[in-house]
């Protein structure tokens, strides 16, 4: 079988490892990225382009528009990118906005979004609670050992911060709606409490660390979190505190979006490779890459 020419578009630095580790599938070029490794081929402008692609690699996406960002140069439209493809191309893209898939799906082409793939968001939960770990340490000044951390949800990157935290010795309190959730948080060595018991409980914990993606930390449970402890929340985009609150109670509360790509951008990136190289796969063997 024909190995596919793959179009990479954008990204931060994990997209250079994720290009590079896509050369062991085709031949890979690289449009707007903060640089390249390897085998792949940078272009300097998608006029340079000199092969139509049956693959297109987008970036994690912040937006719903139909602009890609570039690294540091502005944008692209999807429309221009398009021009460059064969025709049933595979599009794979993170958190991809409806406008994106219905743009190209509109042209015939296969959308995958790799960031709801199952495989990757395990892995990536991974990273994400090291990060958590990073940011701890660095904050708190002391030793991960013989604090006190709560972790507020029971989702993947909660599990996984639960387990980060409680490895290197923290004593760890998990806070989730879910009976069941509680449950199994306990089963594994972890104090368990309801939300309804958070404003109550707060005050105890060295490093607060919010993984749901709604508003739980309001300011009246600001006002009883320790003035000495550190506030990290993962929720996506507004996040669950209220950093303008905390802002004015002098609580540090960071909003730490994409760690993975900030703490570990080789390994994410690898990460998001194999996820993409399983998609190929699975489509390969429907046998639907057809050249024109």
């Amino acid at each position: 079988m024909i190995s596919p020419v793959i179009l990479c578009v954008g990204g931060d630095a994990r997209n250079i490892y994720v290009n590079q580790r896509l050369c062991s599938l085709g031949k890979v070029y690289s449009f707007g990225a903060s640089g390249c490794v390897g085998d792949v081929i940078l272009l300097k402008s998608l006029y340079d382009m000199p092969q139509k692609a049956d693959m297109l690699v987008l970036p994690l996406m912040s937006s719903d528009g139909l602009d890609i960002d570039l690294a540091g140069c502005g944008t692209v439209s999807c429309a221009q990118i398009a021009g460059k493809l064969n025709k049933n191309a595979l599009v794979c893209g993170g958190r991809l906005g409806r406008q994106v898939v219905e743009f190209f799906s509109s042209l015939g082409h296969d959308v995958k979004d790799y960031f709801a793939r199952e495989e990757l968001a395990v892995k990536n939960a991974v990273a994400t609670a090291e990060g958590a770990l990073s940011i701890a340490m660095s904050e708190l000044g002391v030793t991960v050992r013989g604090t006190n951390t709560l972790v507020i949800g029971y989702g993947r990157v909660a599990r996984a911060c639960a387990g980060a935290f409680s490895a290197l010795g923290s004593e760890v309190t998990v806070c989730a709606r879910n009976i069941g959730q509680r449950a199994d948080a306990e089963n594994l060595g972890c104090r368990a409490i309801s939300f309804d018991s958070l404003e109550k409980y707060v005050s105890e914990y060295d490093t607060v660390i919010n993984t749901v993606p709604a508003f739980v930390l309001t300011e009246p449970i600001l006002e009883k979190v320790c003035k000495d402890s550190i506030v990290i929340d993962l929720a996506s985009k507004p996040g669950g505190t209220d950093f303008d609150a905390a802002k004015r109670l002098n609580i540090r509360a960071v909003h730490a979006l994409a760690l993975p790509g900030k703490v570990a951008p080789i390994t994410s990136g690898y990460l998001i490779a194999e996820t993409i190289e399983n998609i190929y796969n699975e489509r390969r063997e429907t046998d639907v890459f057809t050249r024109h």
